[in-house]
């Protein structure tokens, strides 16, 4: 579990930095519950007082922006495409 996020930090990033520190505290819960991912990654920002302290801020989908990059995968490979040396699908 996380804190909630440092207010002075909400306010001084428009409300895009949401960053927390972590607690001391584990929660089981079931799968089907699950509406969303997120990720929690580390940062040592400088807090309005002044003090350097270990967060981690909230990226909510992580990866979904970079999903499709256009490489091609021998699942996706398109039907004219040579085969390779070793008798599988061409990737270039």
């Amino acid at each position: 579990m996380y804190s909630t996020p440092d207010k002075a930090l909400l306010k001084l990033s428009s409300q895009t930095l949401t960053s927390c520190t972590l607690l001391d505290e584990v929660r089981a819960i079931n799968a089907k519950d699950v509406i969303s991912v997120i990720a929690m990654i580390p940062h040592t920002p400088t807090l309005p007082s002044g003090v350097m302290e270990d967060r981690f801020f909230m990226v909510e989908r992580p990866g979904l922006d970079i999903s499709n990059l256009g490489v091609p995968y021998s699942g996706f490979a398109a039907e004219n495409d040579d085969d390779n040396e070793d008798g599988g699908p061409g990737v270039e």
